[in-house]
């Protein structure tokens, strides 16, 4: 049998069933990282402290906080209103300086 656009594809019977495993469609990642700079964290309670109030926010899957640098790099399954991640800084002590 021929196409419209003249290529020969096989009768139905003789193709495979399209089954999970040969189906050509993949998933979007629609996750989003952002790098936030935040003030005076100095060791590792402080990051913790900006890890856990920062991973309560709705959508977030992955918070990694440095001191020695004051990155805050965030993964969410979509981007985060700077505002809230404002709050949650300030509710563990610390600043929201800008994004890096």
């Amino acid at each position: 049998m021929t196409g419209e656009d003249g290529v020969k594809t096989p009768p139905a019977r003789d193709r495979p069933a399209r089954t999970e495993e040969n189906d050509m469609s993949t998933e979007t990642d629609t996750r989003t990282t952002t790098v936030y700079q935040v003030t005076g964290m100095t060791c590792g309670h402080c990051e913790g402290a900006v890890t856990a109030e920062i991973s309560a926010l709705p959508g977030v899957t992955s918070v990694k906080a440095v001191a020695a640098t004051g990155e805050v790099t965030v993964v969410s399954a979509a981007p985060l209103q700077e505002d809230a991640v404002r709050a949650a800084v300030d509710e563990a002590g610390y600043e929201l300086a800008d994004r890096s």
